[in-house]
């Protein structure tokens, strides 16, 4: 499954984005964050868990890659890859922070699982 989750959504210097409730009944281990940054802003991503699609926690250790900006990757351009495991769940929000308070970003993202 392949969905994005965060569609060229710009963030403001210290601002946050969280996208909508993803439904995983049956996938409960394995994931991956693709995304691209761009601007001159770093970005943080998280994940938020649900057990039952409605009510969505940030637990400690939810981090799935900080500190990334516009020049970082395999190719320099911005565009990477982390894979994540997150606690079984039924649901979760992909949340992506400005970190670096001075600069906007610019994020997509998807959410891969297989």
């Amino acid at each position: 499954m392949h969905k994005v989750v965060i569609n060229a959504e710009t963030i403001a210097a210290s601002g946050t984005f969280t996208s909508q409730g993803i439904a995983i009944p049956e996938v409960h281990s394995h994931f991956s964050l693709y995304w691209e940054v761009t601007g001159d802003g770093t970005a943080k991503f998280e994940y938020e868990s649900s057990p039952d699609g409605e009510h969505y926690v940030l637990d400690d250790g939810t981090a799935i890659a900080t500190g990334r900006v516009k020049n970082d990757g395999p190719g320099s351009d911005g565009i990477d890859m982390v894979d994540f495991s997150p606690l079984p769940c039924e649901a979760l929000k992909i949340k992506c922070t400005e970190t670096g308070t001075a600069s906007s970003i610019t994020i997509t993202a998807v959410l891969c699982t297989t």
